[in-house]
């Protein structure tokens, strides 16, 4: 009975829970409206309660140390925007809980409440049709109920029939025809917690080995990061630059330049440079490379104005952070480094994009599609910076949520810029200036992104039909700004379609995926080419998963 439960009995109603979503996580990532390979809203929330538990069994006996523990836990383990409201609710039951023996009707009633506050709270613009919606009816039928008992119960069936409602309540669920992915995950969280309080639970126990990155990656509580830290070390390159005995790595910014950046870039490589980035405009363009002779690098950026903030690092002495293909890794290496007055952390989704984000002076995280990074991972980077002020850049809209939460967790300034793709966070990246005061630097990060656009080429992982196209499953498929634009069968074909439907863009970077070869990525440049002719193009190796092209239009 929920009126009996003390903190043993709550960890148990977690634990049954957990393992209620654990058996039908694969549904709930289905039902994820767009059929890209990031439909990762169950296994977000999966991971987040199961970092609940984790802390809940390090807690005393008490009730409210262990909600007080799970709600901890949940917040620094939330994965995605799911994870986090997710956790927000478990805050809920921290507050009613505490000092309480027993859950009782009125303590229920108000956790239930209080759960509505923080997630509405943590959402900046709630919509109609989500796991909110479905938590709200839930709290409306708590209230006033007899028993606690009664009161799980009620929560129960009336979220039953508003998850089913988040059908019709929701235009892009409608149009899809599923109910929301988050309210579903919720309902079976409370479901597995009443059937275990029915006696009705088939099982209890939380099984670690159904999570993909437990299975595959590594033993149960290992973190995501450190599994990709793994797989990235042993898929390393013998014949990477860092193995150059003697070699060079070149930064430095050319302010207003009379060259273009194709041009020096050009110049760069026909000189024989590795790891050539050379990205700008008319106003500055910055340049980092790889060479046995820095002085030739810099004679080449001198034919093009007067450069400043010049760096020349031996490779052989950096070799060692340049290895560490992690994003706890990274920000150990930022930890070395003496405290910056202002730093910049941003989420990527591949090594390359790491590259280029540790080629701007900032710190790279691993996350993004199906790789969502915790709370608790993102305050490491942000901490790891020892930076007086830092910038996060999330880049993809599923992150957002999670920077914010860790930005209040952090002791020092944080500001989140709200990138929704790579695309606005490049931009903002770009735009970067650790030297201007931060209120202003932050203006202009926010700023260069807010004209940014994302063109993104993935395929379908199953059929469906979303912004008025009907879409069959490994289909190739092209969003805009997270919107569906085109699809078809061949890849070339859908990439020149969507890019048809960007607006005269001036500056183009193809970012390449890890299985994308040198042939395909110049093809994939000529179309572009083809379509939009006085455009700058660049191609960038990205290193993303499941999108073979990244195109930031600007």
């Amino acid at each position: 009975m929920v009126a009996q439960c003390d903190g043993t009995r709550l960890l148990r109603l977690i634990e049954a829970a957990s393992a209620r979503l654990a058996r039908s996580v694969d549904e709930v990532n289905a039902l994820n409206v767009y059929p890209v390979p990031d439909g990762d809203t169950g296994t977000n929330m999966l991971h987040t309660v199961r970092s609940a538990i984790a802390h809940a069994r390090t807690a005393g006996p008490d009730l409210g140390d262990v909600a007080a523990a799970a709600a901890h836990g949940a917040l620094m383990g939330a994965r995605g925007n799911s994870g986090v409201i997710l956790s927000q609710i478990l805050r809920g039951m921290k507050d009613a809980f505490a000092g309480k023996s027993v859950v009782d009707a009125r303590s229920l009633a108000l956790a239930f409440s209080a759960a509505r506050e923080h997630a509405f709270t943590a959402v900046t613009a709630p919509a109609p049709g989500t796991i909110l919606t479905a938590l709200a009816a839930m709290s409306d039928a708590v209230q006033g109920c007899a028993d606690a008992d009664q009161g799980l119960r009620a929560a129960v069936e009336r979220g039953a029939l508003a998850v089913e409602k988040t059908r019709e309540q929701n235009p892009t669920n409608r149009q899809a025809g599923v109910v929301d992915a988050g309210a579903r995950g919720l309902w079976l969280l409370l479901e597995g917690a009443l059937a275990d309080v029915e006696g009705r639970a088939a099982d209890t126990e939380d099984a670690p080995a159904t999570i993909a990155f437990d299975a595959a990656g590594g033993p149960p509580g290992r973190s995501a990061a450190a599994a990709r830290t793994s797989e990235h070390a042993s898929a390393q390159d013998d014949g990477d630059v860092a193995s150059w005995a003697g070699a060079y790595d070149v930064q430095f910014l050319v302010n207003a330049p009379t060259r273009s950046a194709d041009d020096l870039r050009e110049e760069m490589l026909a000189f024989g440079a590795d790891c050539v980035l050379v990205v700008g405009d008319e106003t500055a363009v910055k340049v980092h490379v790889h060479t046995l002779r820095p002085d030739e690098i810099i004679r080449i950026g001198l034919t093009a104005g007067r450069i400043a903030d010049v760096v020349v690092e031996d490779l052989d002495a950096m070799s060692a952070e340049h290895d560490q293909r992690s994003a706890r890794d990274a920000a150990a290496s930022a930890a070395a480094r003496s405290p910056a007055r202002l730093a910049v952390v941003a989420v990527v989704p591949g090594e390359g994009f790491a590259d280029i984000v540790r080629s701007a002076g900032a710190t790279p995280l691993l996350g993004g599609p199906t790789m969502n990074p915790s709370t608790e991972e993102l305050l490491q980077a942000i901490r790891a910076t020892r930076a007086a002020h830092v910038i996060v850049l999330p880049n993809d809209r599923n992150v957002i949520l999670a920077a914010e939460q860790a930005a209040l967790l952090a002791a020092g300034e944080v500001t989140v810029v709200p990138t929704r793709n790579v695309a606005q966070g490049m931009a903002a990246l770009l735009a970067f200036d650790g030297n201007k005061p931060t209120a202003e630097a932050v203006r202009v990060m926010e700023a260069a992104s807010g004209t940014a656009h994302a063109l993104e080429i993935t395929r379908a992982v199953r059929s469906s039909e979303v912004d008025g196209q009907r879409v069959k499953e490994g289909e190739t498929i092209a969003l805009i700004d997270g919107r569906l634009v085109a699809h078809g069968d061949d890849e070339l074909d859908v990439l020149a379609s969507a890019a048809k439907k960007l607006s005269r863009p001036e500056v183009l970077t193809l970012f390449t995926g890890s299985a994308v070869d040198e042939t395909r990525a110049q093809r994939a440049r000529d179309r572009l080419a083809a379509q939009w002719r006085d455009a700058e193009i660049q191609v960038l190796h990205g290193g993303q998963p499941h999108y073979p092209f990244i195109v930031a239009a600007e």
